[in-house]
């Protein structure tokens, strides 16, 4: 989403980062468990309705991407800032192709390269060498589509926020029109038909408020076998975190809500059972961003990683992706959007948790 275009009661929130004390969501949509959404169950029908002519050769759009280096601040200034993570690297990304910017989600593919989704409506392959830690130089871009496989134009269609992967199938949620639709990535590229997977609608049950327009489901993470999505939208202090069910229903009743000193949830991931969400407000008067990386454990208990801000290195950090070492340390990517300004760079940034 575009930082600068925040209502005046979200502005406040922004601005004072105190702790607060929050009432309790208002739970009318209950969802039992053997009703939620089902990855096993449902990915065949998925990729059957996407893919309806099966595999298919398609177009997408490379370009040479440049990586320049990045340093976000003095070793003090990280030490600082970081509680439970190491800055491992850091890149401005860039290339003259000018589709390219805007992104918000990130996923690590099995391949170990990154996949992200821009909020102009596509999704960006960015090849990566996980052993030497470093983008390589050829990229490709992938156009969104909606269910009759057309491109998807305009802000309201093609706003896309949130992303995981699996097995093949891209799963990507939108604000503005708030929806989870998925797509058959692997099988057939562009020619993937969006299925929908949830329609949220703009004052969903459970939640107590409206959605704000440019503030919907801007996290979206696969959890075990079901699926998660967070709303950049604070209610009573807190980033809402719901739960699909079957044929599309949402709820907001199985999932702890995030507490982050009233900043908004920009982006999830969950990788073993433990979720890793991303937290950014912006300053309007200093014009700065500040950046919260959290970890709920397997057992419940949330622990702040890092708090990055000034003199530190801050953009518009969006997307965050969580990838298993063989030591059982975690590696964490983040990446910010530019909002196509000149103004602002594509920063990707990697961290790692210590050794136990």
């Amino acid at each position: 989403m575009t930082m600068r275009n925040l209502p005046a009661a979200m502005m406040g929130c922004l601005i004072g980062l105190a702790a607060c004390t929050a009432a309790a969501p208002d739970l009318t949509q209950m969802i039992a468990a053997d009703d939620l959404w089902s990855f096993d169950a449902a990915s065949a029908d998925i990729v059957s309705q996407s893919c309806p002519e099966g595999q298919q050769d398609s177009f997408s759009m490379s370009f040479k991407l440049q990586a320049d280096p990045v340093l976000p601040g003095t070793d003090e200034a990280l030490g600082d800032a970081l509680s439970g993570l190491t800055f491992v690297n850091g890149w401005a990304l860039s290339t003259p192709f000018a589709s390219f910017g805007g992104l918000s989600g990130l996923k690590v593919m099995p391949s170990g390269d990154l996949l992200a989704v821009s909020d102009a409506g596509a999704l960006i392959q960015i090849p990566f060498d996980q052993e030497k830690l470093t983008p390589l130089g050829q990229a490709s871009m992938t156009y969104l589509t909606d269910g009759e496989a057309n491109i998807l134009t305009g802000k309201k269609e093609a706003d896309a926020e949130g992303l995981d992967y699996r097995d093949g199938i891209a799963f990507v949620s939108f604000e503005r029109d708030h929806r989870i639709e998925a797509y058959g990535f692997d099988l057939c590229g562009a020619k993937a038909h969006a299925v929908l997977v949830s329609r949220l609608g703009d004052r969903p049950a459970g939640l107590g408020q409206s959605i704000g327009n440019n503030s919907g489901p801007e996290a979206l993470a696969l959890d075990g076998d079901g699926m998660i999505f967070g709303l950049e939208t604070v209610v009573n202090g807190l980033g809402p975190v719901g739960t699909v069910a079957r044929g599309g229903a949402i709820g907001f009743d199985s999932e702890d809500w995030i507490d982050a000193h009233r900043v908004p949830l920009v982006g999830m991931d969950v990788l073993n059972g433990e979720r890793f969400s991303l937290h950014r407000s912006y300053n309007p008067l200093t014009r700065k961003n500040t950046l919260y990386i959290n970890v709920r454990r397997a057992n419940g208990e949330v622990e702040q990683l890092a708090k990055l801000n000034s003199p530190l290195e801050v953009d518009n950090f969006e997307g965050i992706a969580a990838m298993g070492l063989p030591d059982g340390r975690v590696r964490l990517f983040i990446i910010s959007d530019d909002n196509f300004s000149d103004r602002q760079r594509t920063l990707l940034y990697v961290f790692e948790t210590p050794s136990s």
